[in-house]
């Protein structure tokens, strides 16, 4: 493959890096409180209501974009067949950028012991993380509608995978009104790659046809990983983490709870390639006739390959930082049974986010607890939420999702969905070791 495409490829399609990683709630498996484990994923403090806990290994997907695959790929008139439709695409898209995100988690290991006064645990995760802020005016309206004024490569694709490993220790104090919890985690990055910050390639078409280019930043890099290389796993990137949280008792029944996950970075020093385009301002070359019958990108390529210094090179050590966010509750348990809660979830690391705001009701039984949850996304979207975390004998079977509403419905009209789900061995209930 030429380095060029290679770039593009990079600013443009693959899913590389991490820096700006928008995060994605929870908010039903939040819910889930001291019933399951894993929920100290997202809030560190938990008081078990047994005295041991193993997992068996759990996943946890979560999906969203701006377009669905029915926007897409559109029946051809008259047929059965469907084509792509990159113009219906560019008119689905509100604002300036597409968000496609995406964020993968496997419970490898997880061990809980209940304490007199709080808990312990163990845990190893496998995580994967992904965005692409797709800018409408780059690959979308190239795709789309071909060079018809400009066409602006601005999109930041940042992704990573990674492996964590760590003990979290929960503290109730003042007569177990409040408790403390606190997450300390070591990571090892798997792979790593980012879009330089800022960066960008354009191309503007001229009166005369002519071509105007400049680039500025035009960079990605790779690290933990080399193209052509067989992946050897290293610890030589790797990094710290923290989640910390603390909830309080008001009044009886009334509690509200703070948490704030994935304090951290991590230091990339392996492996690490980078792939460029030379910085020119307001360079003139002569244009070709693009058109979009799916070869438009090639020509592109081919054109700007001879015209704009390229290539590959050794990159320097960098950090990334970890995807830190935030939720805000207060839940209130009435007749023993019914808990209400209202909460709200921040991406601390992409602030002009708006915030997910929720309600959620579960029936809260002794070994069971199950409800619903109505959920303001970021999107402005109103999802609906289902969560169950049941004891049978020893086994304990857990889900969670926040897009009911939209699992149920056709699958090629998908925008958003998030699921988790696991297996857990639970022991002593409401009893001490």
């Amino acid at each position: 493959m030429k380095n060029y495409k290679k770039l593009i490829a990079v600013i443009a399609f693959t899913v590389l890096g991490y820096n700006s990683v928008k995060a994605q709630s929870e908010i039903s498996f939040f819910h889930l409180g001291d019933y399951v484990q894993q929920s100290t994923d997202v809030s560190p403090v938990y008081i078990p209501k047994n005295s041991f806990s193993f997992g068996l290994p759990g996943i946890g997907l979560a999906v969203g974009n701006g377009f669905a695959s029915s926007d897409l790929l559109t029946p051809i008139a008259g047929t059965e067949k469907l084509e792509y439709n990159y113009k219906n695409v560019y008119n689905t898209i509100e604002g300036d950028y597409n968000q496609l995100n995406q964020k993968a988690t496997i419970n490898i290991l997880n061990l809980a012991f209940k304490r007199k006064h709080g808990s312990i645990s163990f845990f190893t995760n496998v995580k994967e993380n992904m965005n692409w802020n797709m800018s409408k005016n780059g690959i979308v309206n190239l795709l789309a509608n071909g060079i018809v004024d400009e066409v602006l490569f601005n999109d930041e694709i940042n992704t990573t995978s990674y492996a964590e490993g760590g003990i979290g220790f929960t503290q109730q104090f003042f007569n177990d009104k409040l408790a403390i919890g606190v997450r300390a985690k070591y990571i090892i990055g798997l792979a790593n790659g980012s879009t330089q910050e800022n960066g960008m390639a354009k191309v503007t078409v001229n009166d005369d046809l002519t071509w105007t280019i400049n680039t500025k930043d035009a960079v990605s890099r790779l690290a933990g990983y080399k193209d052509g290389e067989d992946y050897e796993f290293s610890t030589a990137n790797s990094g710290f983490g923290l989640d910390v949280g603390a909830s309080y008792e008001i009044i009886p029944n009334l509690v509200i709870e703070v948490a704030v996950n994935d304090i951290g970075s991590i230091t990339w020093k392996e492996k690490i390639t980078e792939y460029y385009l030379d910085d020119v301002t307001n360079l003139v070359v002569n244009g070709v006739d693009l058109d979009t019958d799916g070869n438009v990108l090639n020509q592109l390529g081919d054109e700007l390959e001879d015209k704009v210094g390229h290539g590959e090179r050794e990159g320097e050590s960098y950090k990334t930082s970890l995807a830190t966010n935030s939720y805000v509750s207060a839940s209130y348990k009435l007749g023993r049974i019914h808990q209400f809660r209202a909460t709200m979830f921040n991406d601390l690391k992409n602030t002009e986010n708006t915030s997910t705001i929720a309600l959620g009701y579960n029936v809260a039984l002794d070994r069971t607890t199950y409800g619903v949850v109505g959920i303001k996304n970021a999107q402005g979207d109103i999802d609906f939420g289902l969560n169950l975390a049941t004891k049978l004998g020893p086994l304990q079977i857990y889900l969670a999702t926040d897009n009911v509403n939209k699992v149920l419905g056709a699958l090629e009209d998908l925008k958003q969905v998030n699921l988790r789900f696991g297996i857990n061995f639970v022991f002593g209930y409401n009893k001490w070791l």
